[in-house]
């Protein structure tokens, strides 16, 4: 029985006991058939440090010094919480059971104005890796170079929305422009790499880009290998799962989302019940985009070539000017048990830890219908209903 199967079993039989009083039916667990284990066609970077302990995954789960591994990965966002905080707030996602803090590295909070970087005080990534590393956390850095994050123009600074050639697309004067902002925070996490004894793990190229078309995929790879170019080589890469994106390529593991509610949604009325909430074989959730792309259809996590891997498994949900939901903790609790149940081999939380949008040189920094974005969020409240608030306080 392979990793996947037996911690299934074990959830199953865990829930039953828990949750529910044993009467005299009997009750049936039927298992699929066994997945083939495939090891080595993933292109990921050096997963070796030098005392040899090891970083690498299997189509069905990773593993950590060649064992199999649960990351549980809990997002925080350095530039939102103030830097007086960042070690407590480091605590207090470990003690409780974050092993993997994820971060967004916003290019508008570090480049506001062309060729001037700010990497200080609030901004200072460097300092709040040196405290994850001080405190045992491993990091998967969100680079971009688009976050959104809920930010203006999704993190890019106003002046680059002007330049020739459009964004997010292989036009030279865009990519120039990445390297050098890539280069800077290769900079700030020179030595902070795995494969140098550091805390740094992942790297997620991009966000919420369709990879559909061989011009988008390569795209996409032309990011990663500016990454690499800029010293950023981590056991491992990936993207968003964003729907009907290239599921074949090897170069990228999609990480997959979904949350309690959708406040992105347009209506103001009570909405249908969530399917994250129901046992499947589905890696997406056809709401997350639907502001942007429409209702997608679900993406089978059955036969994928990377383990069912999340990143944005809502801790909460951030509240827009037309949508307020309320989250109740077991409403996370509950997603999370059956996305764990249905397969999922990482467990990603967004937000894991709240804060507070900084307010920037030019404009305020949160999403707005202003900057052609389908939602109106508050200029400063981030708390996004998390685990741990926008001011550090236990939901």
């Amino acid at each position: 029985m392979n990793f996947r199967l037996s911690r299934l079993l074990l959830l199953c039989i865990s829930l039953l006991m828990s949750t529910y009083v044993w009467s005299q039916k009997d009750y049936t667990v039927v298992l699929p058939k066994e997945s083939p284990l495939i090891e080595g066609h993933l292109k990921q970077g050096t997963h070796l440090s030098p005392s040899g302990h090891s970083f690498s995954l299997n189509n069905l789960y990773y593993l950590k010094d060649g064992q199999p591994w649960y990351p549980v990965m809990g997002e925080i966002h350095y530039g939102r919480v103030p830097r007086a905080d960042w070690e407590e707030s480091i605590l207090k996602m470990k003690a409780s059971g974050v092993t993997v803090i994820a971060t967004y590295v916003f290019w508008n909070y570090h480049e506001e104005k062309e060729n001037t970087y700010i990497w200080e005080g609030n901004k200072d990534l460097r300092h709040f890796l040196e405290l994850c590393h001080q405190h045992g956390m491993y990091v998967w850095l969100r680079i971009g170079p688009w976050c959104h994050g809920e930010v203006r123009y999704g993190g890019f600074p106003d002046w680059l929305m002007g330049i020739e050639g459009g964004v997010r697309k292989d036009n030279p004067v865009y990519l120039k422009h990445v390297e050098r902002f890539f280069n800077e925070i290769g900079k700030q996490a020179e030595g902070m790499y795995f494969k140098n004894e550091g805390p740094v793990i992942g790297l997620q190229i991009e966000n919420e880009y369709r990879f559909d078309s061989r011009t988008r995929l390569n795209h996409m790879l032309n990011l990663k290998r500016i990454a690499i170019q800029s010293g950023m080589d981590v056991p491992y890469y990936t993207a968003t799962g964003w729907p009907k994106s290239d599921l074949k390529q090897t170069e990228l593991i999609p990480v997959w989302g979904g949350y309690p509610e959708a406040p992105w949604s347009s209506k103001v009325t009570e909405l249908a019940l969530s399917r994250n909430y129901l046992f499947s074989s589905w890696a997406s959730d056809p709401a997350v985009g639907a502001d942007l792309l429409g209702e997608q259809e679900n993406t089978t996590s059955k036969g994928l070539q990377y383990p069912y891997s999340t990143a944005e498994m809502g801790g909460g949900n951030q509240i827009t000017y037309h949508r307020c939901p309320v989250i109740a903790a077991k409403d996370v609790v509950a997603q999370s048990y059956v996305k764990v149940g249905s397969g999922a081999n990482m467990m990603g939380y967004y937000m894991y830890h709240g804060g507070s949008n900084p307010i920037g040189k030019y404009s305020t920094l949160q999403e707005s219908k202003a900057t052609k974005y389908p939602n109106d969020y508050p200029i400063i409240n981030y708390d996004f209903n998390a685990p741990i608030g926008e001011w550090g306080a236990i939901e």
